[in-house]
């Protein structure tokens, strides 16, 4: 049955609920700018903003289904770029890769797409944000889908502009224009590794090799392309450059700091952020191209220091702020650090389970975050908040929850992926892997640490901010708690898809198996005589977390940060933060702005010259023609006055 259904149905149906609901928004714009009444329709608005990602999520259920016997669909649709010898087809692949993301984009982009009917309701852009969300959805279904870089690329694109759209969404904030803007910018940035990547591979190979298929088949056949070492450099520049194009979009350092400023827009884009979509296209993109990494040992190396310098970072930065919502940020930043660290070591399975569990435990987090702040009248400011566990019991319930998977309490969703990745560290790099591990450890205590802090002072001890807002406390609306609950659920029980601790329980592993099992036979990063267990690994991971969660919750019960009137973070916490801000202006902006100066000022200088040069034409024509005078006297006059010169003139020459 599903061999008669078309690939292009999955992203075509999020493109038609864009196009749908854009147009509704310019009617109710034109209709507000004539100050007419607006018709009642934002029932059947969200209707429409639910329905069409359900639908593409119901077509992939259909394809997960009826995979045939070979586990891949493909689908040529044309031609796209004809350009000489430059050729890029237009097609959809569709494998096991593809069936898992696309299972949890599409699923965990509807579940978010209902809660933001209640988060969202009485907005006058209702209609606008939720066609920017679907037209988020249909990009990041392209860029999953597609066969090619080329059209991966179109996809990445997408979603970093639809990002713009919604980071920025309440434009008339200057501080939220500028958070879209520097997520547009920083993105563009990583974009250009992007291209350099592609141009790398096809002067390898020509554009064939920009097909997925092509470029693994070539890579696998025989390792040809070793003998040549122009080939092999270029393919290792080609991975660098990919990799760099992942940092922007996966908030990697160095281009890790438009992340945590996408806070600005409405929670449920935080959720779509950084849960199951735009920030997981990079760890899709490395584990899709995992042939080309693997045959790059150098290049996964920086993939894995970066990884845990990002890590580390992240979480000590998570430990100082008091939004509730950047907490929640940069705690993503730093579990897309274990995602790359999977990466680092080879162990792609095991970051894209990772991306499965993290994306319900964090959309789950961010959209509890957004039914505290909308109990809360818009605070999310933790210091004001306090003693909510009894006043919204669901809410704290769904938190809790996700919480306790993010930390890596037995048994959740996070905890079997999380102990993979530190299974895997330790047992690569030789001795190396050993402090790698040390590292990851002590990051996943730092987790601990920092997400029971947000828990102890949102939830727990007494209500610290104004009694006006005590009073008016409510649960959010059944359209908001049913998606938490949903991935809530998700939270606990996504990780038995492989818990390596039950025999049997590996089916994500199994199902990824065709795609990845090639270039985890040839990982040449993992050591034979450093092999952590299971159980061991378990045990580990388990202890951490308990300790931050105990050290935290004592610490963070008694000292209680005080609200300054101000969210400004001071001291330490402000250099930690903006670090990273502060040596981006350092390293780019400032000599940006230098050369601009000095550029801008040859420019004019060069303008002054030719309008110098320009000026003296007119100026001699100007002067000559005042001579031709009507009146003969007056002709004859200066005749004589310029004969008598010339005269002068000749005899000073000649004496």
């Amino acid at each position: 049955m599903t061999s008669q259904i078309p690939l292009w149905l999955i992203p075509i149906f999020p493109l038609l609920g864009a196009v749908a609901l854009g147009v509704i928004a310019l009617t109710r714009t034109s209709f507000a700018r004539t100050n007419q009444k607006l018709p009642p329709y934002e029932g059947y608005i969200g209707a429409l903003a639910v329905l069409f990602p359900l639908l593409s999520f119901g077509t992939v259920c259909a394809f997960a289904v009826g995979m045939p016997s070979d586990g891949v669909y493909r689908e040529t649709i044309g031609s796209w770029i004809s350009v000489g010898a430059f050729s890029v087809s237009f097609g959809f692949l569709f494998d096991s890769l593809t069936k898992i993301m696309l299972l949890f984009v599409t699923g965990i982009s509807t579940l978010i797409v209902l809660y933001s009917l209640g988060y969202m309701k009485g907005d006058i852009g209702y209609a606008r944000f939720l066609s920017y969300l679907n037209l988020f959805l249909f990009c990041m279904i392209v860029l999953v889908l597609s066969d090619s870089l080329p059209l991966t690329f179109f996809g990445w694109e997408g979603v970093g502009l639809c990002s713009y759209l919604l980071i920025g969404f309440w434009n008339k904030d200057r501080l939220n224009c500028k958070a879209a803007d520097k997520a547009f910018l920083v993105n563009r940035v990583g974009d250009v590794g992007f291209l350099l990547g592609m141009f790398a591979i096809t002067a390898v190979g020509g554009t064939a090799l920009l097909n997925y298929e092509n470029l693994n088949e070539y890579l696998k056949g025989g390792f040809g392309f070793m003998q040549d070492p122009l080939s092999a450099l270029f393919l290792s520049s080609a991975a660098l450059f990919l990799f760099f194009a992942c940092t922007g979009k996966s908030a990697q350092i160095p281009l890790l700091t438009w992340l945590p400023d996408a806070m600005a827009g409405p929670t449920p884009v935080s959720a779509l952020i950084h849960a199951a979509t735009m920030v997981t296209a990079g760890v899709y993109l490395m584990a899709r191209l995992s042939t080309l990494f693997i045959v790059s040992p150098e290049v996964l190396v920086i993939v894995l220091l970066i990884a845990l310098g990002t890590a580390l970072w992240a979480a000590i930065a998570g430990l100082v702020q008091h939004d509730i919502k950047k907490v929640l940020a940069y705690s993503t930043v730093s579990q897309l650090g274990f995602m790359f660290m999977a990466v680092g070591v080879g162990a792609f399975d095991v970051a894209i389970f990772h991306v499965f569990t993290h994306a319900f435990t964090k959309a789950a987090l961010f959209l509890g975050a957004g039914s505290v702040i909308h109990a809360l009248g818009g605070n999310q400011d933790i210091r004001k908040m306090g003693g909510l566990a009894f006043k919204l019991p669901s809410t704290f319930l769904v938190m809790f929850i996700a919480y306790a998977s993010l930390i890596g309490l037995p048994g959740l969703a996070c905890f079997w992926s999380k102990d993979l990745i530190l299974e895997r560290v330790y047992g690569s790099f030789g001795n190396f892997g050993q402090f790698f591990y040390a590292v990851a450890l002590l990051t996943a205590l730092l987790t601990a640490v920092y997400m029971t802090r947000l828990m102890v002072l949102v939830f727990f001890g007494k209500f610290r901010g104004e009694h006006h807002t005590a009073e008016h406390i409510h649960e959010s609306p059944a359209v908001m708690q049913i998606p938490m609950w949903i991935l809530a659920t998700g939270a606990v029980f996504a990780g038995y898809a492989w818990a390596s601790l039950i025999p049997g329980l590996n089916a994500f592993q199994a199902t990824l198996s065709p795609i990845f099992g090639f270039a985890e036979s040839i990982n040449p990063l993992l050591s034979e005589h450093h092999h952590l267990s299971a159980l061991a690994a378990c045990i580990a991971g388990c202890s951490v977390a308990v300790i931050g969660l105990v050290f935290a919750a004592v610490y963070f019960t008694k000292k209680i940060p005080r609200y300054s009137g101000t969210n400004e973070l001071l001291g330490f916490a402000k250099i930690w933060t903006f670090a990273f801000d502060a040596l981006h202006y350092a390293v780019a902006v400032i000599p940006t702005k230098i050369a601009s100066f000095i550029l801008v000022q040859i420019n004019k200088f060069l303008n002054l010259s030719v309008n110098i040069f320009a000026a003296i034409p007119p100026i001699c024509a100007d002067g000559l023609r005042a001579m031709q005078v009507s009146k003969l006297r007056v002709q004859l006059t200066l005749s004589i006055l310029c004969s008598v010169i010339v005269i002068y003139w000749l005899v000073f020459l000649i004496g």
